[in-house]
């Protein structure tokens, strides 16, 4: 027991020292990175370059979970990864004065399926590119027309919702 009181003690020492040595040295401090302002960013659509918004939400994945029991085993169950499920990509409050996003849309209704890609641009301070999130074989499945109100102001794209198959992060840093 004292033995192992001792060894302790020897390690708060050890650590105390270090630290006083450390601040008496002046070492810098270790700079963290500063997070990045969630509302500095861009998106970009194959051949749309109009339109902005002000809110992106439903970039994610979830991967379904599979139980299984190997041999019979009752007692013992395995967890294996199963489909992976995507979105969906919802853009609020766009800005824009072109009509390629409503006809997008109407090609989508008619059956004709026009996959394109797109990207969420995340921007640093300065405003140049910190973080990119490639979106792969994108259609709109939504739309949504904002209140109209003679005394308001505002988009008036309500609402676009956006189904996908995949993303990659690629940013700067990668």
């Amino acid at each position: 027991m004292k033995r192992k009181n001792l060894t302790i003690a020897l390690i708060i020492l050890v650590s105390v020292i270090s630290s006083a040595f450390t601040l008496l040295a002046g070492a810098p401090p270790i700079p963290r990175p500063e997070p990045f302002l969630k509302y500095r960013f861009i998106v970009e659509i194959d051949g749309i370059v109009e339109a902005s918004f002000l809110e992106v939400e439903g970039l994610n994945v979830t991967i379904d979970v599979i139980e299984f029991r190997e041999g019979g085993d009752p007692s013992a169950v395995m967890l294996i990864p199963g489909l992976p499920h995507y979105g969906p990509l919802v853009l609020r409050n766009g800005l824009t004065e072109s009509n390629e996003l409503l006809h997008w849309l109407e090609k989508i209704a008619i059956g004709d399926l026009d996959r394109r890609n797109l990207s969420i641009v995340i921007l640093n301070p300065e405003g140049t590119e910190a973080a990119r999130y490639n979106v792969w074989n994108a259609w709109p499945s939504g739309w949504k027309l904002g209140k109209l109100d003679s005394l308001g102001v505002g988009p008036i794209i309500e609402e676009l919702v956006i189904q996908y198959e995949g993303f990659v992060r690629a940013g700067a840093s990668d």
